[in-house]
């Protein structure tokens, strides 16, 4: 499920991933520069293939499906529990 962003906030890449931790975020960018990357956050949702098609579908010229950052380290980790 994904849901659109009102008044599309212009912020980097990194802000992007801070800001929806455990999202899937569509940003549209502002040019291909991959020092410090920057655009306008569309869409946010919890199933990367379901953004990545939706950026195909939309007109989203330099659209990008960037991941949360959480979702990295929870894809890594799995279920792993460490009892102490």
């Amino acid at each position: 499920m994904y849901k659109k962003i009102e008044n599309s906030p212009r912020m980097t890449e990194s802000e992007a991933t801070e800001l929806y931790p455990d999202k899937y975020i569509l940003m549209q960018m502002d040019n291909c520069d991959t020092f410090d990357p920057s655009g306008i956050v569309l869409y946010v949702g919890d199933d990367f293939d379901e953004l990545f098609s939706l950026q195909i579908g939309l007109p989203v010229s330099l659209g990008v499906v960037i991941e949360g950052l959480n979702i990295s380290s929870r894809l890594t980790l799995g279920d792993l529990v460490v009892n102490g």
